[in-house]
Formats: C-alpha cells, sequence, structure tokens
C-alpha cells in the first residue's frame, strides 16, 4: 500500500429490484463519508439490486450504455466506491458484478466466477459466470474485489494475493444459518474463514455483508474489517443495518508481512503442474459440500 486508507463497510438492505431507490440510498451514503474524511466506501453483493432477483435481473442490469451508468460512476467523484450490480456483457450475457469506482470513473468490475446453484440458491439459471480473478491499481495500493461463493473456494483468494492484492474487498449477500449466540453459526464461519485468509496472505480484508428478508432469505449481517495478522479489527451486529469504519493502515500490512514472509517462497509452478492433472481427472469428484 502506498497510503493507509479509511474504509467504511456499509451493512444495509437494498430494496429488491428497486435500481433507482437504492442508488439514491449509496448516493446518500457517500456523500455522508466523503464529509466524514473516508477513502472508500465498500457495499455488498448487488447493493444496488437485492439479491433473489429471478426474472427481475434482465430490467435491472446495467452497463456503460445505460441511462443510469453515469449517476453510477458519479457516485465516486468525491470518494472511491466499491458496487454490487447485474452488469449486461457487450455479448448480452448477464452477470453478478462488483465494481471499484474512482473519480467517476470504473477503474475495475469484476464478475462472480462461482455462481451457487444448489440448495436455495439459483444463480446460475439466470447469471453467467466469470472467467478470471485479476487485481487492481487503486489511488492507494493494488486490491481485489471477490464476491460471496467466491469466499468459500481458497483458490479465489490465492489468485488475486498472488498477483499482489494488499487488500481483498469482499461482499455477500449471506443467509443465516444456524442460530448461535444470537446470531448464526454460518456467519461465524464466514468470520473464521475472512480470517484466515487475512492472516495467510498478510492481507486487509473488509467485509460487507447485507441484512434483512427478501423472497424467503434471512441475511444475516456480521460485516467486519480483518487487519493482515488475522485480528478483528472491526465488526458488525447481527441482523441490523450498521456501518463500519476502520483505518486500513499501512504500517500494519507491513509489519504483517515481515512477519510472514511466505509469499516468497511460492512455488507456482508446482501448483499449476498440480491443478493441471486435477484438470485431467485425477482425484475423485465429491459434488458441493454442505453448508
Amino acid at each position: 500500500m502506498r497510503r493507509s486508507i479509511h474504509v467504511r463497510v456499509v451493512q444495509h438492505r437494498p430494496l429488491l429490484g428497486d435500481i433507482e431507490a437504492n442508488l439514491a440510498d449509496h448516493r446518500a451514503r457517500t456523500l455522508a463519508a466523503a464529509a466524514d474524511g473516508v477513502d472508500v466506501v465498500h457495499f455488498t453483493e448487488l447493493s444496488l439490486t437485492g439479491y433473489a432477483l429471478g426474472d427481475l435481473a434482465d430490467q435491472v442490469a446495467i452497463d456503460p450504455a445505460h441511462p443510469l451508468w453515469p449517476e453510477v460512476c458519479a457516485l465516486s467523484e468525491e470518494i472511491d466506491v466499491v458496487v454490487g450490480f447485474v452488469e449486461r456483457g457487450q455479448d448480452g450475457w448477464l452477470h453478478n458484478a462488483a465494481g471499484y469506482f474512482h473519480a467517476g470513473r470504473a477503474v475495475h468490475v469484476h464478475r462472480k466466477v462461482y455462481l451457487p446453484t444448489y440448495g436455495a440458491f439459483d444463480e446460475g439459471r439466470f447469471f453467467s459466470p466469470g472467467n478470471r480473478f485479476d487485481v487492481f491499481e487503486a489511488p492507494w495500493g493494488r486490491a481485489a474485489l471477490v464476491i460471496c461463493e467466491e469466499l468459500w473456494h481458497p483458490s479465489a483468494a490465492h489468485a488475486a494475493t498472488m498477483q499482489g492484492a494488499e487488500v481483498l474487498f469482499a461482499t455477500a449477500n449471506a443467509p443465516g444459518r444456524g442460530p448461535l449466540d444470537g446470531g448464526w453459526a454460518s456467519h461465524r464461519a464466514w468470520r473464521e474463514i475472512l480470517a484466515t485468509y487475512a492472516r495467510l496472505y498478510a492481507v486487509w480484508v473488509p467485509f460487507a455483508s447485507r441484512v434483512g428478508y427478501e423472497e424467503g432469505f434471512v441475511f444475516g449481517g456480521a460485516s467486519a474489517v480483518f487487519a493482515p495478522d488475522g485480528s478483528l479489527a472491526g465488526g458488525a451486529d447481527f441482523l441490523e443495518p450498521a456501518e463500519l469504519t476502520v483505518l486500513l493502515d499501512q504500517a500494519a500490512l507491513r509489519r504483517a508481512r515481515v512477519r510472514n514472509p511466505a509469499h516468497a517462497i511460492e512455488r507456482h509452478e508446482v501448483l499449476i503442474a498440480a491443478l493441471e492433472r486435477a484438470r485431467a481427472g485425477a482425484g475423485p469428484d465429491l459434488g458441493p459440500l454442505p453448508r
């Protein structure tokens, strides 16, 4: 990181299918954050549309030719913004996407690679998967966007950090499962996983997870920010909307990487060879694991 930044994680409840109302809410929150001296406002997965869209996905999809696209870009005129939306690709296919916006333009758009289509989830029916994990240069350093299900696949965090990501902006629509201590066991698992990524890879991990009820889903929140040593730098409660502002300290990142220099001895060629063997069918097909 070239400098420390203040990130505000927004734990909110978007209105399903109402992109204009959600955009107005984003605008109010980003203006308030800019007035508070925040550097980046970090919204949740599909923050502009809500999650359980079904056939509404086509109606709320946007791209640079959409009349609302300039308004989405304008959110970042005074402050950087991470936004979740339905993207219509140039080929017409729809994607569950997240974008990093700076100075009135999209710096990076990430298309969700792993689309859960099991249990209560049906994303594969309405979205096309992305096909790459990339990092991007922000004004303050190098980062990556990772969306919900991707965080249950260690390959996503590994791919991003091996390309030099210093911050993993994690977004989610995470339903609550297994009541536990006023929250859910599933959200405890989320925090354990994210803390592990932060510590193993010595990266900052802000996590924006929504709340509210929608088409049979109950979204639990529990948004958080994890420091590069794996510690919890800040956390929001379950169920209720919240805003969480944390300093992502450049010195803390540097100290964590001095203490954990494992990245310097990565053997990419060994991993690539193992993955090629796996792709060739050398391992068993276990199917999706229960959550």
